[in-house]
């Protein structure tokens, strides 16, 4: 199974998302593979033999295969401003069916956004204690959500982890970011340029964000208009699409209960792929940069993806 065709790729300066940097000296390199069966299950377990690496058609060694895992870090952000209250119950079931649909060791945040971004749900892979925290925020009867300071904190602690990051103190992991709001319009202080400075942040973390905008109050015509209108929605439309994500404005809350899980279920899946990867290592004849490299699996039961990060696309 070919796993990329004449996959260009750049040796100076590889580097794991800010984390260690993968080898790259002239006659060795690194690639992360990916590897599922034929139910769509990951391998656990791959032999050099089994990758076949080729330049210019002519087969280069792997001298080493090693487990690698670049886990998915959930926060979730969600309105409990004032207009949540007629759709509370759609939120949480909504918010249970996702959380039930992570593995067990997916860590989570959770956080409220209203009167201002409050930590409800410290990062943790408790499945009881964030079950706890969904049922445990109160709505804000007299305040509105806080949409775009809690994105432009998410971006601040992403830009903390870096010196980690690249110390190897904080392995490489996929920030994933989830927000959950109604069509009211937010109340908010932050400027334009703070939130591109957050984005510029988050995509280069290789941020996944999921945004979902919901109508609280049925045949309320203002929030019917704002859905795709508001300062929300047109924040989330660019940055979901910049980071490889998912925007959905809804019509009624119902679709919650829904919508939520299905994130969830994909979620669970990238996260079982992307920690379940192998480091490749090839020993190259040659010097200078890859001519023509093919890579492919031995067993042609198998399918693969290449990367030179251990981020997959999908």
């Amino acid at each position: 199974m070919r796993l990329a065709s004449k996959m260009p790729l750049v040796l100076a300066g590889l580097a794991l998302c800010g984390a260690a940097s993968l080898l790259a000296q002239p006659q060795r390199f690194q690639l992360v593979v990916s590897a599922t069966d034929s139910s769509g299950k990951p391998v656990t377990e791959l032999k050099p033999d089994e990758v076949i690496v080729s330049e210019n058609g002519a087969r280069v060694p792997v001298s080493k295969i090693e487990p690698y895992s670049v886990p998915l870090k959930i926060t979730v952000t969600v309105d409990n401003g004032a207009d949540i209250v007629d759709a509370l119950g759609h939120v949480r079931e909504g918010l249970k069916g996702f959380f039930e649909k992570l593995p067990s060791d997916v860590e989570v945040m959770l956080i409220s956004t209203s009167p201002q971004p409050r930590t409800v749900v410290k990062p943790t892979a408790d499945r009881a204690q964030i079950l706890r925290g969904v049922n445990g925020f109160a709505p804000e009867s007299s305040e509105r959500a806080r949409f775009s300071d809690a994105l432009v904190e998410f971006g601040e602690r992403l830009k903390k982890e870096e010196k980690d990051l690249k110390s190897g103190k904080i392995k490489p992991y996929t920030p994933v970011l989830v927000m959950v709001s109604t069509a009211a319009d937010e109340q908010t202080t932050i400027e334009s340029k703070d939130i591109e400075t957050a984005m510029q942040t988050i995509i280069g973390r290789k941020t996944r964000m999921f945004v979902v905008i919901t109508t609280t109050k049925v045949g309320d015509a203002k929030q019917s208009q704002n859905i795709n209108r508001n300062r929300q929605a047109l924040i989330a439309g660019p940055a979901t699409k910049a980071t490889n994500g998912k925007f959905e404005a809804l019509s009624t809350s119902i679709q919650l209960t829904k919508l939520l899980p299905e994130w969830g279920e994909f979620m669970a899946s990238l996260h079982t792929r992307q920690s379940s990867q192998f480091v490749v290592t090839v020993q190259r004849a040659a010097s200078g940069p890859l001519q023509n490299p093919q890579f492919n699996l031995a067993n042609k039961d198998l399918r693969g993806n290449v990367t030179m990060d251990g981020f997959l696309p999908q």
